[in-house]
């Protein structure tokens, strides 16, 4: 992880990024039901996350697995939070005994690993860094804190306003169980727009799928086929590798009936 500094507090005036050991910082995103993003601040609160965010999304699961799980609307809310990593794995165990509650409280979360932050000051704000210590041997980012399952990958697609439902069937076309969907509004750069012969609409909707990493190609592929930038839809889709996940109730099968 790197320091993007406007400010050199050393006497030296080195950054503080190579007079000091960095902790690893993550980037948290929980997906829970309508009622259940409280519990997660509190969580968060406990792990000495320094703040958290809130919105609002819609679940794209099947209608089976909505039924599976008594849950009758697919309403969502989304928790976004900074935290050291060191403070993941308590956390994650907080949050599978959690998701293990009831049906109603399932969810799931995950980490991404922070590569750059803007200043120190917002370093020691997330990691609670009350003492300024210098650099005393080995950085603790260069080792492992914990051993997270990287088997994941988050797909974030940004698309038209109304065409969420086709990326989500493209993408369980090639494997993805469900999705969430935010809204979110758009601003385009006239000199693209005018180039690349596209007009950038303000009404957007931002769909998130966590898929296993083995097809991620895949339906990454699929949604560009389906609404890629030169579709009606015009949408963008990229890919971020998650440190860890835990709760993906999208890929539990339900129960057959005998």
């Amino acid at each position: 992880m790197k320091l993007n500094l406007l400010e050199r507090i050393t006497s030296s005036h080195f950054p503080y990024d190579e007079t000091h050991d960095l902790e690893r910082v993550g980037f948290f995103m929980s997906i829970v039901p309508d009622g259940q993003a409280l519990a997660i601040k509190d969580l968060l609160d406990k792990a000495q996350a320094a703040f958290s965010f809130l919105t609002h999304g819609k679940g794209t699961a099947s209608k089976e697995i909505y039924d599976v799980l008594g849950i009758e609307e697919n309403r969502k809310q989304i928790v976004f939070s900074l935290m050291p990593m060191k403070n993941w794995p308590n956390l994650k165990d907080q949050l599978v005994r959690r998701f293990k509650i009831s049906d109603y409280t399932k969810g799931v979360a995950c980490m991404v690993d922070i590569d750059s932050l803007s200043s120190v000051s917002v370093y020691r704000m997330v990691t609670n860094n009350r003492i300024d210590e210098p650099k005393k041997g080995k950085r603790p980012m260069d080792t492992e804190v914990t051993k997270p399952s990287d088997d994941f990958e988050i797909i974030m697609t940004i698309v038209n306003d109304g065409y969420s439902d086709i990326v989500m069937s493209a993408a369980k076309k090639a494997g993805a169980r469900g999705g969430t969907i935010l809204s979110a509004r758009g601003t385009g750069n006239k000199d693209m727009e005018k180039f690349f012969g596209i007009v950038i609409t303000p009404e957007k909707e931002i769909v998130m799928i966590i898929v296993p990493k083995d097809i991620k190609d895949n339906v990454l592929a699929s949604i560009s086929k389906e609404c890629g930038i030169n579709t009606k839809g015009q949408g963008i889709a990229f890919s971020l590798k998650a440190s860890d996940v835990t709760g993906i109730v999208e890929t539990e099968e339900p129960p057959k009936n005998n």
